[in-house]
């Protein structure tokens, strides 16, 4: 199944599951019984059910985000989709890449701005921000690195 049919099957989903929701609540009272019970005498499940409800295990926006990640696409998968050509793809990524560390720049340029600003030095820092930088740094030499190769 394809990226594109994935992601349209769970916008349908969200999109059906809005048009049931009532936000305003009309003013109604429920039977709620046990609702804040922690003793576990009535199943969560049966309470859900009887009351109209279903229990929601992960948020919508959690489960498309999941599927919006090429990571999430084992490459077999990514490379058999048809939905587009190979150099389609290899282009999308490209531009894809190019946004993401269009706003990874924009968070480094804030947070300069900041520590310059509030006069924060890198001896402030906490001993993991000092690791993180490092394992940060080596990751864009070895991006930097296959970049050169591509």
């Amino acid at each position: 199944m394809s990226l594109s049919k994935i992601l349209e099957d769970k916008l349908k989903e969200i999109e059906e599951e809005l048009e049931e929701a009532n936000a305003t609540g009309g003013g109604e009272a429920f039977d709620t019984p046990n609702a804040f019970s922690k003793d576990g005498k009535e199943d969560e499940n049966d309470v859900a059910e009887t009351s109209g409800y279903k229990k929601v295990k992960e948020s919508k926006f959690m489960t498309l985000a999941k599927h919006t990640l090429v990571n999430e696409v084992s490459y077999k998968e990514y490379k058999k989709d048809e939905s587009s050509s190979s150099k389609q793809k290899v282009n999308r990524a490209i531009r894809e890449i190019n946004s993401r560390l269009y706003k990874i720049e924009g968070v480094i340029n804030q947070n300069i701005k900041l520590k310059s600003e509030a006069g924060v030095d890198s001896t402030k820092y906490w001993k993991s921000t000092r690791s993180n930088l490092h394992k940060i740094s080596e990751k864009m030499q070895r991006i930097s690195e296959r970049l050169r190769r591509f």
